[in-house]
């Protein structure tokens, strides 16, 4: 070689460059290697070095033909510390001991809900997806799961044919069974709500649990007063609503210009520039959006959902969720009282849009027995 810069280049092609199996298969010095290791040194999994021999052979950089051919098995492990591929790692996972093996074998890849139990079958966590398989050894993998994994002693699985079922199956369950590590809701004082006063200015309103069932004339639905002050003021900012006009602001008599006037966001029914009634009419069209629909059936009705082959009807009542019926399951499962009281706030939201789309196939349970508190 006449330079440095040569010499480099020769060292780099691919005749000369060392091959993956042989960085993985390549005897370390014993010196830098631990008494430990050196005693009995571990061996790579046969299908893994085959797999990396067929890898090379693709890419044109197997074994050069001056290396003795050496078995497969016969091959030491690499003592470095590289990371595993994600397949090799899962692989080779040790599940836990302590959780009943049988409940992780029959993980279904299929949507529903999952519920990690623990000692004396206590429901721990209560969780949904898609693949309820993958979720939760995504969980048995996480590190940050491992204190919750730590005392699980088994899991239980509940199918569903879609993932609305597999919704409103969990917000049940956790209203039901309260799992000790899901994130705590807080406790509900009551539901706020915005309605119009006689003289048609929005107020903000607190109202019972069951006033939602088949009120007309209530807009939004909001867990505190200071959610629902600040829903108010967006909406006036947004549409162009006078403050004065809606009670969010006191004039100093007839005439006097809101503070949204005065940056030009008010159009003028403070001023009289803009009259009363199409003031009006603008804030009942900016409400309507938030308009909570009236249960506008007589009785339950049942919302059809299929996949993979299987099909469930969700029996909703007063937008309350009462339970699935299937092939299986024909009569609706026992749900404690308190649980089935008050209005269903989180039933109501997963609902309401599909249904305003008409997204939902929709079907009347004519003479099923509802055991109401």
């Amino acid at each position: 070689m006449n330079n440095k810069k040569e010499m480099a280049h020769a060292m780099n092609t691919i005749s000369h460059r060392p091959s993956l199996t042989q960085l993985f298969t390549r005897p370390v010095m014993p010196a830098l290697m631990p008494a430990s290791a050196t005693a009995q040194p571990r061996k790579l999994p046969a299908a893994l070095v085959e797999r990396l021999l067929v890898q090379e052979g693709e890419h044109g950089l197997s074994t050069p033909p001056t290396l003795p051919t050496v078995s497969p098995r016969s091959l030491p492990l690499a003592t470095f510390n590289a990371p595993q591929p994600a397949a090799h790692r899962a692989a080779t996972f040790s599940y836990p001991l302590h959780i009943d093996r049988a409940s992780i074998e029959d993980l279904p890849s299929a949507c529903g809900v999952y519920i990690l139990r623990g000692e004396g079958d206590q429901a721990l966590y209560v969780g949904r997806s898609v693949n309820l398989r993958s979720r939760v050894l995504a969980h048995l993998h996480h590190a940050e799961d491992q204190f919750l994994i730590g005392r699980t002693r088994r899991i239980e699985c509940l199918r569903t044919a879609g993932e609305l079922g597999a919704a409103l199956l969990e917000n049940s369950l956790l209203r039901d069974l309260r799992p000790a590590y899901n994130k705590k809701q807080r406790a509900k004082r009551g539901l706020f709500t915005l309605r119009l006063n006689e003289q048609g200015q929005p107020l903000v309103a607190q109202v019972a649990d069951h006033a939602f069932n088949r009120a007309g004339k209530l807009f939004g639905l909001y867990s505190s007063e200071r959610a629902a002050q600040e829903a108010l003021h967006k909406l006036v900012e947004h549409h162009g609503l006078c403050t004065i006009a809606t009670g969010l602001e006191q004039g100093d008599g007839p005439g006097t210009a809101c503070f949204g006037r005065q940056i030009r966001r008010c159009r003028g029914a403070c001023t009289g520039e803009e009259s009363h009634e199409q003031h009006q009419s603008r804030l009942l069209q900016a409400l309507e959006d938030l308009r909570i629909l009236p249960w506008p059936y007589a009785g339950p009705m049942g919302i059809v959902e299929q996949g993979d082959g299987w099909q469930q009807i969700h029996v909703i009542d007063q937008w309350r969720y009462l339970g699935s019926l299937d092939r299986q399951q024909r009569r609706l499962p026992a749900r404690p009282a308190a649980s089935l009281k008050g209005f269903d706030l989180d039933t109501y939201k997963l609902v309401i849009q599909p249904y305003l789309l008409g997204q939902l196939e929709l079907r009347p349970l004519p003479g099923l027995p509802l055991a109401h508190p």
